[in-house]
């Protein structure tokens, strides 16, 4: 391709396609290479007033002050949450379950944390029953089939050795709807899994007649199930006046977990977990202070992203600017930038690459003009008759810089050039003459 006709269609041709490169690079940096997080998501909470949907909530006032919408959907049961994250046809990204709901084949969920500790309560109004062995032939009441409570009562009376119909378990839709049962009169026992803030538990604490029983042998327990935590809940640890409980009490709890889909934002899960040690981090007679949220201690797989923010890799962006700022900054820095500055040299080096086809093409004419000019004085000399090689090289170099196409703007130094040939033609004609 001639350079004159290269010159002349270089915005089309050279200038056209760097842009169009750049915009294309700067939309993957974007989109793919450094997305910004998403400005809302959906949370799946439980049955409206219950403990998940509080917390729910919660969630949604500590993320708005970051800008982060959080829209949350009930569900019902304890179990909801988690099946609506592992249905891929729903728009949930986030929600809570009880680490006694996980299990291997759980693709596309991780978990940020364990957020609180949720004990297995038991309380009966049955005065002088103080083993879960002596609940036999009672009436038990708990959760619906399937939810933690639900199976947690059937793994503890195993455990105490009671077998199948020597207690009736009576599944209710509620734990309100079950309290009222105890308090009633209606059932004997209620085995509940929730955290000390539910209102049916705190309830029940202070319940004249309403006694709290601890899980015997429980090392046992937890050693075939692991995904069941021992604690002790000490004398006093309710209500020191009142001495609740009366004793000290071996207990066991699922841990309830924060779980995401890992497809979501890196950005927004480390802002889930700042979220959740704002939000959990305060102590209980549960809880000793920064026990929760806990990144490492999950029984659903982890999120890398949590574990590597619990081990203190976090972006350096988000440690010195805001939520946003940090993002817009590391998006600017590791992608705008750098595509804006390679298009910046690649524009700049274009016309360096004229100035470079140019030199290269008359440096060659000069190259071949200086050798001729170098045998002019000898040939003169030793041999005049090669004079007219000479001259017939001469016109070889100008047939060929008179067809050289160059642009315009090099006009000029195209004449320089036949004016040093016309120069070196004028002195062979004169030693041709003499």
């Amino acid at each position: 391709m001639k350079l004159a006709l290269l010159f002349r269609k270089r915005w089309w041709w050279l200038y056209l396609p760097v842009l169009c490169t750049s915009a294309f690079s700067l939309w993957l940096a974007a989109v793919v290479w450094f997305p910004l997080p998403p400005t809302h998501f959906v949370m799946a909470s439980g049955l409206p007033g219950g403990s998940y949907a509080a917390l729910a909530l919660r969630y949604r006032d500590v993320m708005e002050p970051k800008g982060i919408r959080v829209d949350t959907v009930t569900t019902e049961g304890a179990a909801a949450p988690l099946k609506r994250l592992l249905d891929p046809k729903t728009d949930v990204s986030a929600g809570f379950a009880h680490g006694m709901l996980a299990t291997p084949d759980m693709p596309g969920i991780v978990a940020l944390a364990t957020v609180e500790r949720q004990p297995v309560w038991i309380f009966t109004r049955i005065a002088g029953v103080s083993q879960l062995s002596q609940l036999k032939g009672l009436r038990i009441a708990t959760s619906v089939a399937g939810s933690p409570s639900w199976e947690l009562t059937h793994l503890l009376l195993k455990h105490a050795k009671l077998m199948p119909g020597d207690a009736l378990i009576e599944p209710k839709a509620s734990s309100v709807a079950a309290t009222k049962e105890l308090l009633d009169g209606r059932v004997d026992a209620l085995v509940l899994v929730a955290s000390d803030g539910t209102e049916s538990i705190r309830q029940l604490m202070r319940s004249p007649g309403i006694e709290i029983l601890g899980v015997e042998r429980v090392a046992s327990l937890v050693a075939r199930d692991t995904r069941l935590k021992p604690f002790v809940l000490p004398q006093g640890a309710i209500e020191l006046r009142g001495d609740v409980p009366s004793r000290d009490l071996t207990m066991v709890a699922s841990h309830l977990h924060l779980l995401v889909r890992d497809a979501m934002h890196p950005a927004l899960q480390r802002a889930l977990v700042d979220a959740a040690h704002d939000i959990h981090d305060a102590p209980s007679f549960l809880q000793r202070q920064g026990e929760f949220p806990n990144s490492r201690d999950v029984d659903f797989t982890p999120s890398p992203i949590a574990q590597a923010l619990a081990n203190g890799d976090r972006p350096w962006t988000e440690r010195v600017l805001p939520y946003w700022w940090a993002q817009f900054a590391e998006l600017l820095m590791y992608g705008v930038g750098p595509i804006l500055l390679i298009t910046l040299i690649a524009l700049l080096w274009i016309p360096s690459f004229f100035n470079w086809k140019v030199n290269a093409a008359l440096q060659n004419f000069y190259g071949e003009l200086k050798f001729l000019e170098t045998d002019i004085e000898p040939t003169a000399s030793s041999r005049p008759i090669e004079i007219k090689n000479l001259l017939k090289r001469l016109d070889d170099i100008e047939a060929k810089v008179t067809m050289l196409d160059l642009p315009n703007s090099y006009a000029n130094r195209w004449y320089t050039l036949r004016e040093h040939i016309a120069r070196a033609r004028s002195t062979l004609l004169d030693l041709r003459a003499r």
